[in-house]
């Protein structure tokens, strides 16, 4: 059986893994230069590569600690001891440990016990079907009470889902409670936070490694136009380049409101499932600072003036001879893709993080940039709206022998790669048994 996946992202790729490990012949079609998607890599200076967006491995991830695995880099995995911070009211706090969380001004002592006691709450829901038709907001109330969700959670959700905050169900933010929940090491209930060894770029390279070795046609600057069934039963995929495919099988990894102008002859009915989902676009700087800015991997952000939604200092998890004693830095935007954001020029959008960044850390300077880049994504984060189980389109689709897998399927859980190879063995198992 011959099977192209359209889309080299991760979902791609780990899809192309475990089909490829089964004896199927695989070919996958990836419309930028280079394969990994969200997960690609650059070169932000000499003698330094880093992700484009920031990831990290929970302990909790085993699917992904078990497919890295599979492709002999168990061993790059190091896992580091880290701290968060929240920057609200113009000061930053470390809420790393019980007796921080006390000392947290911003909130009352009974409205810290409501909050500490809500998060353990929700980290011991196993079942939240009852979560996903409601209101994030109606259910935060409820659980943390009103002053909590104005100081802490509302200003949250706006950072991350901007104008969909509302939208959002009581499943999702549970979802983002319990995965933070998660960087908890069960035995010393210190926060750990892991990553490869050289980060995605050598996840990436490792993983193409194998798909080679397995026998994979990885085709990149191929964009698909068309994927339609033929009379035959094959199915044909279509690129801008003139040159058509023809297989058994295809299975699509690309957003949603990508794969409706590739299939013209899709359903009506099932065009209308795939809109239904909204996604959210990302903008984020990266920076290589000569010094560390704070003590925290991950900054929340409260301050709805600043123009990014959270710092990441990547640098507290990677190992330090990778940034040579740098501090790597992520500054995220998430945001509607029709937000005029969006649209600006990288220059412009540099220099509002930067002022954004020197209002959090008056001792922050612009010699100290080493170097910066400027990433964006359309399609981010699937808006996971109440009734989102619902919306959910079935793997196989209504055109025969086109199937179907991407990140819209992620439900009761946040984005993460995780995620991503649990669908892409279900997809592949999928494909197996249907066969």
């Amino acid at each position: 059986m011959k099977v192209g996946i359209i889309g080299g992202g991760m979902m791609g790729l780990a899809t192309a893994h475990f089909l490829a490990k089964s004896g199927i012949q695989v070919t996958i079609l990836e419309k930028d230069k280079q394969i990994g998607g969200l997960s690609r890599s650059e070169k932000i200076m000499p003698g330094l590569t880093c992700d484009r967006f920031y990831h990290v491995i929970l302990t909790m991830d085993g699917d992904l600690l078990e497919f890295l695995d599979e492709i002999g880099l168990s061993q790059d995995v190091q896992f580091r001891e880290t701290k968060t911070g929240f920057y609200t009211d113009g000061q930053l706090h470390s809420m790393s440990n019980t007796l921080e969380f006390l000392r947290f001004k911003p909130l009352s002592f009974w409205n810290k016990l409501r909050l500490g006691a809500g998060i353990l709450y929700a980290s011991k829901i196993n079942n939240n079907a009852s979560l996903q038709n409601i209101y994030a907001k109606t259910w935060l109330i409820r659980v943390f009470g009103q002053e909590n969700f104005e100081k802490i959670w509302e200003p949250l959700l706006k950072s991350k889902l901007g104008s969909a905050k509302d939208q959002a169900s009581g499943s999702f933010i549970w979802a983002c409670i319990n995965r933070y929940y998660g960087t908890r090491h069960e035995s010393a209930k210190k926060e750990m936070m892991g990553c490869v060894r050289g980060g995605y770029d050598s996840i990436l390279n490792h993983l193409q490694d194998n798909l080679l070795k397995n026998s994979v046609t990885i085709l990149t600057d191929y964009e698909v136009e068309a994927i339609e069934p033929t009379e035959n039963g094959c199915v044909r995929v279509a690129c801008n380049s003139g040159e058509s495919f023809n297989f058994d099988r295809a299975v699509v990894t690309v957003p949603n409101p990508q794969i409706i102008p590739m299939c013209p002859r899709m359903p009506d009915h099932f065009k209308k499932l795939l809109e239904k989902i909204s996604y959210m676009s990302l903008v984020c700087v990266t920076l290589v600072l000569k010094k560390s800015l704070s003590p925290f991997y991950i900054t929340n952000i409260t301050d709805p003036d600043l123009p990014f939604t959270g710092l990441i200092e990547m640098s507290h998890v990677i190992p330090t001879e990778i940034a040579d004693d740098s501090a790597l830095i992520y500054l995220p935007k998430y945001l509607a893709s029709d937000d005029s954001l969006f649209h600006k020029s990288d220059k412009r959008i540099l220099d509002a993080f930067l002022q954004g960044l020197s209002r959090m850390f008056p001792e922050f300077s612009i010699e100290d940039v080493v170097a910066q880049s400027v990433n964006r994504e359309v399609y981010v984060q699937p808006i996971q709206e109440t009734g989102y189980a619902d919306m959910i389109p079935p793997m196989k689709t209504p055109l025969e022998n086109i199937y179907l897998v991407n990140t819209s399927m992620i439900v009761n859980s946040t984005l993460n790669n995780n995620q991503v190879i649990q669908l892409a063995r279900k997809m592949s198992d999928f494909l197996l048994h249907e066969n």
